[in-house]
């Protein structure tokens, strides 16, 4: 007898279903296993094991003697992995009491559905807050580096500062993030049963290299406080210096002020951080006109006594009349200078042209990046001669119409004080490894030959006159050695009306001592001082704290002029430079050609010893401090080798 036909449906349709549901699980099979299989694989090995980045110790920032300006210190981060917290109430209570944190918030964090949430980062941690975090379930403490500044606010500008990751976010700290930083390791492992990390392997890891700026911490110190104290003299918008040595164009000191403290530097606002001597330009008014005079000798326009008439202090050009302070008839090219004429430097500039006067300013560095290893450097401005209007050669001739930075200032001055030759300026003396292996060195770089020599040696000249009596510069005289330098006052640009601002002036120096054997070259620009607004007696009086304290503690002091002549003869008989002060260079002689005993007075043990190994004396050392007597003395007869005893105080 045949089934019934509803059996017969009821098992083709439970047929139906097995093979349907056997499709169902192969089609899911196929995707998990074949379409997916490589996205399964990888959570089912994130579940089984684990990777991290460690980044090495960041490397240490020195000045050019050894002192540290940025270092690194391990400290302690907290953090949980949430899933394995056992009592999260527990948990968020003990870690808010040892971390001064709010409950609530420790509790957040704990909540979070994350597997791993950093508690808080690198905290100072004693013995007994490591082993109670230690013995939560779940919550861990990791080592990480933090950046450290041992002096403060000192040459923050320059050195900028580092996040929590140890990411440089600003000056050098920025420029040279991936040197000083080095490569991560990188950590892998696997977890146990209850997803706690086991450490498998690391691999890969580059040490962060230290760097060795320029600055000299003394110098730079020096400049910081001549700065601060002008700007709370005069109630200043802002100061900014940069000191040079002119002719390797090493930096020893580059200072803006107001500044800020780069170990709290969220204290402070971004105005504060930005290094002012490479990111702000400003018109350079007179002290432009140095390099207008460079440019009238080198090509023979002018000399030093030709006339020019300064129209009695009123002197119309198209439509722009130009004044000068005082009422100038017939003046000197070399007066024109040493009083400041904008009219006689508008007349010098006409006799040059706009084009040999855009070429000459362009060869001294303006309006181009100077290169220096510095974040956001400006290229100030300096228009194509072929752009200028009828009136352009006229202004800028007394620096107007120009912008620049006080590097690119320093610079140029530099070119005039070391006999024509334009440098690179160079932040960064060299960089080292851990093991403190030089792994490269800066040397000094001439960018391009500007004048002759003849006519630096000029122009020097003419620049002595301006510290002189009846200059405009008297307050930048230094005591026992001629200053060659140039005052500048200029009218700051109405950006939002055009024009110029009658209430808005910036203060500046610039110059170079000893004119005749330069060690340093200073400039000093004051923004909006609200006494008094000349340079002369605003901006002079810091240059000359900076130099003569700088010059002291380099061991430069004032020379005799009959000591000045025996040297300058024993340096031409070699066929020696006498414009670079070779007292720690050569050998000494004296009249009769014999050596002689250095001075080694005013300068410290490390400068005495540097010195006598260059020489070739044997020094016997006594205290410590600054040398203050030696034996035999300065100038006395060299018998051999030495010794020369040399006590310090």
């Amino acid at each position: 007898m045949s089934a019934p036909p509803y059996l017969r449906y009821r098992v083709f349709f439970t047929l139906g279903l097995f093979f349907l549901f056997f499709v169902a699980v192969f089609l899911r099979a196929l995707r998990i296993q074949v379409i997916d299989g490589g996205r399964y694989a990888r959570l089912a090995q994130a579940q089984h094991t684990w990777s991290s980045k460690l980044k090495p110790q960041r490397g240490d920032i020195y000045d050019r003697n050894g002192e540290e300006l940025a270092v690194s210190i391990w400290v302690d981060s907290v953090y949980v992995h949430p899933r394995l917290v056992e009592s999260r109430e527990r948990t968020a209570a003990a870690l808010a009491s040892l971390l001064s944190m709010e409950r609530r918030r420790v509790r957040r964090l704990i909540d979070s559905e994350r597997p791993f949430v950093w508690i808080k980062r690198q905290v100072d941690l004693d013995r007994r807050s490591l082993e109670v975090i230690s013995s939560l379930p779940g919550v861990g403490v990791r080592k990480e580096s933090r950046r450290f500044y041992p002096a403060g606010g000192l040459g923050a500008n320059v050195i900028g500062f580092t996040g929590v990751d140890a990411k440089g976010l600003e000056g050098i700290e920025l420029y040279h993030d991936s040197t000083l930083g080095g490569a991560p390791v990188r950590l892998v492992g696997s977890r146990d049963a209850r997803g706690r990390p086991l450490l498998t392997s690391a691999s890969g890891r580059t040490a962060g290299l230290d760097l060795v700026l320029t600055l000299d911490r003394t110098v730079q110190y020096i400049t910081e406080k001549a700065l601060a104290d002008a700007l709370s003299r005069y109630g200043a918008k802002a100061a900014t210096a940069v000191v040079m040595d002119p002719f390797t164009g090493e930096v020893l000191a580059m200072a803006a002020s107001p500044g800020f403290d780069p170990n709290d530097f969220g204290g402070y606002g971004p105005d504060r951080w930005r290094n002012r001597a490479v990111t702000d330009i400003f018109e350079p008014g007179s002290i432009l006109k140095p390099f207008l005079l460079a440019a009238v000798l080198e090509e023979g326009v002018m000399g030093p006594h030709d006339l020019v008439y300064c129209e009695n202090g009123r002197y119309r050009v198209a439509d722009r009349v130009f004044h000068d302070l005082k009422r100038f008839g017939w003046l000197s090219l070399e007066q024109v200078i040493r009083f400041s004429s904008n009219i006689g430097a508008a007349k010098v500039g006409e006799m040059l042209g706009g084009r040999r006067l855009y070429r000459y300013l362009r060869r001294f560095g303006f309006g181009e990046k100077t290169g220096i290893e510095l974040p956001g450097e400006a290229a100030g401005m300096l228009r194509h001669y072929r752009r200028w209007s009828a009136v352009t050669v006229d202004t800028v001739s007394f620096g107007q119409g120009i912008s620049v930075t006080a590097l690119q200032m320093a610079a140029a001055v530099s070119a005039l004080a070391n006999g024509g030759y334009l440098m690179e300026p160079l932040i960064v003396k060299a960089l080292r490894d851990r093991d403190g292996r030089v792994v490269r060195s800066t040397a000094p770089r001439v960018r391009r030959r500007v004048v002759s020599e003849a006519t630096a040696r000029k122009v020097a000249e003419i620049l002595v006159g301006v510290t002189r009596p009846g200059g405009t510069g008297t307050l930048a005289a230094i005591e026992g050695f001629e200053v060659a330098g140039k005052t500048g006052t200029a009218q700051k640009p109405d950006l939002e009306r055009g024009g110029y601002r009658d209430d808005a002036y910036v203060a500046s120096f610039i110059g170079f001592v000893p004119a005749r054997a330069p060690r340093l070259a200073v400039v000093v620009a004051i923004d909006e001082p609200q006494e008094t607004i000349f340079g002369g007696s605003v901006a002079a009086p810091v240059f000359r704290e900076i130099a003569s304290q700088s010059l002291a503690y380099l061991g430069v002091f004032p020379e005799t002029e009959a000591k000045a002549a025996i040297r300058t003869a024993a340096l031409t008989a070699a066929g020696g430079d006498t414009r670079r002060d070779r007292r720690y260079e050569v050998r000494f002689q004296g009249e009769d050609g014999e050596r002689v005993v250095p001075d080694f007075r005013g300068k410290t043990m490390r400068m005495a010893l540097r010195e006598s190994e260059r020489l070739g004396v044997r020094l016997e050392l006594r205290g410590s401090g600054r040398a203050v007597t030696q034996l035999p003395p300065p100038g006395a007869p060299l018998s051999g080798e030495g010794p020369v005893t040399v006590t310090f105080r």
